[in-house]
């Protein structure tokens, strides 16, 4: 009986220091190295500080309200020796398009965009966006699209009707 208690025992220990090994293993392969990362806030009064902790604040008279996109990422040498940037390519709620064009100065660094007061409220705010970034000589290396992104169809008044062929009197 001893015996088998050992037994039991060390294969048990055995077993834990296998997980113990292989758990940062599988937490090392499991993130991505190199990424391009872009998260939406929406921002209001409650996007104050001096609202969460009720301090005196004078832009509570009048707080922003928009929205503004936070975007992260993380290059590796070869891409940045390419000189790369973000192209932000926006649509709004009236359906006008924007681009932004952000340098990248640092391998791992963030920026933001701020759409706020007049410019939100005449444009709606961001309705979609894609985020690339692209090297001097034009490569994608990394893209984030935002889950609505669609290319957008402009038609102007002096386009004719597309004919299907079909004659109907």
């Amino acid at each position: 009986m001893k015996i088998s208690l050992t037994y039991e025992y060390s294969k048990s220990t055995y077993l834990m220091k296998i997980v113990f090994l292989l758990f940062p293993l599988i937490l090392l392969l499991g993130c991505k190295q190199y990424y391009l990362s872009v998260s939406q806030q929406w921002v209001d009064a409650e996007y104050l500080a001096s609202t969460a902790v009720s301090t005196p604040d004078p832009r509570q008279n009048h707080p922003p309200v928009g929205q503004m996109l936070i975007l992260n990422w993380r290059l590796p040498s070869e891409v940045f020796k390419k000189k790369p940037e973000i192209v932000l390519d926006l649509i709004l709620w009236n359906y006008t398009t924007k681009q932004i064009k952000i340098p990248i100065e640092n391998k791992m660094d963030f920026a933001t965009y701020r759409l706020f007061n007049e410019d939100y409220e005449s444009s709606g705010g961001i309705l979609t966006y894609r985020a690339k970034m692209v090297t001097q000589d034009g490569q994608v290396f990394r893209e984030w699209k935002h889950q609505l992104w669609v290319n957008l169809i402009t038609v102007t008044e002096d386009q004719q009707p597309i004919s299907t062929g079909d004659k109907t009197e």
